[in-house]
């Protein structure tokens, strides 16, 4: 193993993520890039969006948290080409086993509540000017106090980024996979106002990336559970949801649609 992979050691019993969202991404893991692979370019236009919504710079200490597999991440860091490693946090190891090896990208195992609470501690010392929390931060069970200790690792001039998509989503799902997203998935204007209550300057914006994909291709990412929503069907379920969509989407043989995020911005107050 080499020695990059070191800093990755650590105990099962402080991660908070579910055992069923653990599991979820354990499970897709493997896969997890090749959802994603159909359009590269999908992938550096939301990795450049991040970037300016941060204004990241070469200086930048820079964390990750949810990072997952690193595809964002690795992109952020061709990007930016910050002196110090990104550092890429995730509580499932098998995700973090597939990032390159890279002295731009440092992992490791621990989950947003780990690193707010200090039960994991930063492996370097002093601050950090930038964390990005890309669709994650719906994992976290105490929103709030998660967001706080966060915020408590800023530098006098670091800013935090939540990136999460609408109650309300444009993916081409069967119907009972978007009333469960709806029910799962916090709504951006209360996490606003938690940005603004934990004591940071708070801003939201949208951002809108156009999506074209092959059906089939499609319709083996929801096999895959692609999205850890899908990880809430039995396999009985998700068959008959994927030839609900089979029927509602057999006359398309490209899906195309928008997809929408609220790009969640904190920053420390000067002074």
């Amino acid at each position: 193993m080499p020695p990059w992979r070191d800093v990755i050691a650590v105990e099962r019993g402080s991660l908070l993520m579910s055992d069923q969202t653990v599991e979820h991404y354990e499970r897709i893991a493997a896969d997890y890039d090749e959802h994603w692979s159909y359009d590269p370019d999908y992938v550096w236009r939301f990795s450049r969006a991040i970037t300016d919504a941060l204004r990241l710079t070469r200086t930048d200490a820079i964390a990750d948290v949810g990072c997952g597999t690193g595809l964002y991440t690795r992109r952020l860091a061709a990007e930016v080409e910050p002196e110090r490693p990104i550092l890429c946090v995730d509580p499932v190891p098998a995700m973090l086993e597939r990032l390159p090896a890279s002295r731009s990208l440092q992992p490791l195992v621990a989950s947003a509540e780990d690193l707010a609470t200090g039960r994991v501690a930063l492996p370097e010392p002093g601050r950090l000017d930038a964390i990005v929390l890309k669709e994650s931060f719906h994992h976290v069970a105490d929103r709030r106090e998660t967001l706080e200790g966060l915020a408590g690792l800023l530098s006098r001039h670091g800013r935090i980024l939540l990136v999460m998509l609408p109650r309300t989503i444009h993916h081409p799902l069967f119907h009972e996979a978007h009333q469960r997203f709806g029910e799962l998935q916090p709504e951006p204007a209360e996490i606003v106002d938690m940005v603004a209550e934990v004591g940071l300057r708070a801003s939201v914006s949208y951002r809108t990336f156009h999506m074209a994909i092959d059906r089939e291709r499609y319709v083996r990412m929801l096999a895959s559970r692609y999205m850890s929503v899908l990880g809430e069907f039995s396999d009985d379920e998700l068959r008959a949801g994927i030839e609900q969509f089979r029927h509602a989407y057999r006359n398309d043989p490209v899906l195309r649609f928008d997809d929408h995020f609220a790009f969640i911005k904190g920053w420390v107050r000067p002074g």
